[in-house]
């Protein structure tokens, strides 16, 4: 018997391959009493308007029962209120939101700064393709293979004059995505959403498009699980017992700093500590196009400027990239020296994601650009992330901006935090 053989050998048996497994899965029709689609309606105006009346509008979940945040979608309809031109879109309908907050009992679990651009970069550019086809499918401004080039990115519709169209969207905030049901009776959910605060932010303006629309009928639709009562009444006596309920998240900080125009260098320091930072990543945008379509190279002529893609990494004799570098404390990433080419730097962008996006290098380099700092040490485990707290700063550094496009760096910070739940209340532990 070989080495590897013998090392098979006393490994043990493997279980049943399950392409040979008949057995039926254990049922769990005992732990859930029913479940139940349900909707929640604005405790103010349903009814949003650039023009005239409420920019903002709060939503509530609560209850004695359970929500599945995977069921969450935000529903509204879009009125064009331009009796001769359409509707246009750069984004999603979630383009149309500014600043997001979820809190609950007053605990503040997110805030979002520009929603619509943090949606557009982490629950659109990086989905897959199945992904963003899916998603357009279940938004409601269907995909199409028809026109325009790539063909491999669904195409948003339009919305004609005096028509209106009704959507949905998912939501990108922490908790939503911890895949843990919410027991709401002790952690009672608001969402508040104002519009953001110029219209082509997410729309196509100009001549012969319309900006002229309101955002009516808003509820969010979700699912309402109801456990047997002996399993409810469990979870209830050990909240009581002062046992606590912990949902393990990843918590975005959004952050924005100008960028001088022409500038071939810049470094920016994060003062906000955290217990365990997992990724950071930056964009960039020039403050006259639309803020949330707009991640351009800051090095490269964007693409909405007329340039074709380049797949080169010089022009001109230098590199059309930036060199981009992270530091906390002593320790760089990476290290010993920055990244300094557009394979590194789509590279680094890939293996921060849990998939391959539906982006190719022409359309990272010159319409979905971001740079991506992973500092997990096992990919796998967000826990495994570097500790801000010792005093040391989370500094970028970035070189070779020789480009005036970019007049905008946001900074959006992923970190590790943990949502507890008390009979109390809830604490946000980060």
């Amino acid at each position: 018997m070989t080495s590897l053989d013998s090392m098979i050998a006393t490994a043990g048996e493997a279980p049943l391959a399950n392409s040979l497994d008949f057995s039926l899965p254990p049922a769990s029709t005992a732990i859930v009493d029913r479940r139940q689609h349900k909707r929640a309606f604005p405790t103010s105006a349903s009814t949003l308007s650039y023009t005239q009346g409420t920019k903002t509008i709060r939503l509530r979940l609560g209850g004695d029962c359970f929500v599945d945040p995977h069921s969450i979608r935000l529903m509204f309809t879009i009125k064009n209120g331009d009796a001769t031109n359409a509707l246009s879109f750069q984004t999603g309908p979630w383009g149309a939101w500014g600043q997001v907050y979820l809190r609950s009992s007053g605990v503040e679990i997110d805030n979002i700064l520009a929603y619509g651009r943090h949606h557009q970069q982490f629950l659109w550019n990086n989905l897959s393709q199945v992904e963003q086809f899916g998603e357009t499918g279940i938004t409601g401004l269907h995909g199409s293979w028809l026109g325009g080039t790539p063909l491999n990115i669904p195409r948003l519709g339009t919305i004609p004059a005096n028509s209106s169209y009704t959507v949905m969207h998912k939501l990108g905030l922490s908790i939503l995505a911890a895949g843990k049901m919410l027991p709401v009776r002790y952690c009672p959910l608001e969402l508040e959403l104002s519009l953001t605060n110029n219209a082509t932010d997410w729309l196509t303006g100009g001549a012969g498009n319309s900006t002229t629309f309101s955002l009516e009928n808003v509820q969010l639709l979700y699912d309402e699980v109801v456990p047997d009562e002996a399993v409810l009444d469990s979870f209830y006596k050990a909240l009581m017992a002062s046992r606590v309920l912990t949902i393990p998240c990843l918590t975005a900080y959004v952050i924005s700093t100008a960028l001088t125009p022409g500038q071939s260098s810049f470094s920016y320091a994060a003062v906000r500590a955290f217990s365990r930072v997992s990724h950071v990543y930056l964009s960039f945008q020039n403050a006259a196009q639309a803020k949330n379509a707009s991640f351009i190279n800051p090095t490269t002529i964007t693409n909405n400027a007329g340039a074709a893609p380049s797949l080169s990494d010089a022009a001109g004799g230098a590199p059309n990239c930036p060199y981009a570098r992270l530091s906390i404390g002593s320790k760089y990433y990476p290290d010993p020296q920055p990244m300094q080419t557009i394979p590194e730097l789509f590279y680094a962008y890939q293996k921060s994601l849990p998939n391959i996006p539906n982006i190719g290098r022409d359309q990272y380099q010159f319409n979905a650009f971001s740079i991506a700092f992973d500092l997990r040490r096992i990919p796998e485990d967000p826990t495994s992330s570097i500790s801000t707290r010792s005093g040391d700063l989370l500094r970028v550094e970035l070189q070779n901006l020789t480009n005036a496009d970019a007049t905008v760096m946001w900074m959006t910070i992923f970190a590790f935090s943990t949502v507890a739940i008390r009979e109390q209340g809830v604490v946000l532990l980060t």
